[in-house]
């Protein structure tokens, strides 16, 4: 919230300052080095046992908040069209891992709750960003075909998943042939782990248009798997890196939130200045919209829930409880990803 503010002071005092970053750039530079290291420190357990659920929330729980909310926004603002509505749902479905775990520091969690949201966080970015694409390029082109956003889906998530896998390996192989021939600066095998989601990131977006976000995330959980095997050989490295990695992340996420507080003022100014749109209507749009978003993931979770328990018959499954659906969808904030929407240039542009 401080750097926030600090970013809306910032751009008040200064108004000529005009922060523009592609997507690409964005989702590069901020995007993939989190979800990275997210991967790395995720329960694999219990990304395995909750795998239908995450899977639920991440993929179908997406898609029915781009279309239901999509709607609502269009019947709420008429003069939003509907593929912008839908664009404007699909960018504020993906939840966000980091902030989910600043929620958790402060604010006892449940831990299955916790560990569901933070798993749909390193999924559900990929198929956010692939609506909200789609989405776009409907209004742009005005054109869409479901069958091909399905077959496009499929691939982006599967390749990038394999070329994740194949790249983690190699930069791990990489790194243990360099060792053999007595290359053990332990700075250099540092600053190659920092580097790799950057790495696997460009290849796997640039080279094979695959989602680099879901390659980032499969090469960090193989990381983990690594690490648990060769830590005690690499104590020295392992305290360096995670050192560095603390102080790189703080910086992202720093430079996200003061990018989200320079963003605000101008965001507002058209709608302010609008003579159609009242403030006080503008912050009851803003206000419903965030509950029907909300709500759709309550009755998710809860239906979900139901289904485990009462007709699924899981044995590890809970009681449906509202309390829980409630937790679940208050923790699902959003954060960069949706950022990235926001600083998207053609979507901006065009409206």
């Amino acid at each position: 919230m401080i750097q926030i503010a600090c970013g809306i002071i910032l751009a008040l005092l200064f108004r000529d300052i005009a922060l523009e970053i592609e997507t690409e750039w964005f989702l590069l530079l901020f995007v993939a080095p989190i979800l990275y290291n997210d991967g790395r420190h995720f329960p694999r357990e219990e990304l395995w046992k909750m795998r239908t659920s995450i899977f639920g929330n991440a993929v179908i729980l997406v898609l029915i908040t781009t279309i239901c909310g999509g709607f609502f926004i269009h019947w709420l603002v008429p003069d939003i069209p509907l593929i912008p509505a839908f664009a404007l749902a699909a960018i504020l479905s993906p939840t966000d891992p980091v902030a989910v775990n600043g929620i958790a520091k402060r604010i006892r969690i449940p831990e299955k709750v916790l560990n569901l949201v933070r798993g749909e966080s390193l999924i559900n970015d990929a198929s956010g960003l692939v609506a909200f694409n789609y989405a776009v390029a409907a209004v742009v082109t005005g054109y869409f075909s479901l069958k091909t956003a399905i077959l496009d889906f499929t691939y982006m998530f599967l390749a990038g998943a394999l070329l994740g896998l194949m790249m983690g390996l190699f930069i791990t192989w990489i790194r243990f042939a360099l060792r053999k021939q007595g290359i053990n600066d332990v700075t250099f095998h540092s600053l190659l782990q920092i580097l790799t989601p950057f790495i696997i990131f460009m290849v796997t977006e640039h080279l094979l248009h695959a989602s680099g976000v879901i390659a980032v995330v499969v090469a960090g959980v193989l990381h983990s798997l690594v690490r648990e095997r060769t830590e005690t050989m690499m104590a020295e490295e392992q305290v360096l890196t995670e050192n560095s990695w603390s102080i790189v992340l703080f910086i992202l996420n720093g430079i996200v939130f003061l990018l989200l507080g320079l963003n605000i003022p101008s965001s507002m100014m058209k709608t302010v200045a609008n003579p159609n749109i009242g403030n006080w209507n503008a912050i009851g749009y803003v206000i419903a919209i965030g509950i029907v978003i909300l709500g759709i993931r309550f009755v998710w979770s809860y239906l979900v829930s139901f289904y485990e328990y009462r007709l699924k018959k899981k044995k590890a499954a809970e009681k449906p409880d509202l309390k829980t659906a409630v937790f679940t969808s208050l923790t699902g904030v959003r954060g960069a990803v949706t950022m990235a929407g926001v600083l998207e240039r053609n979507w901006t542009k065009r409206f």
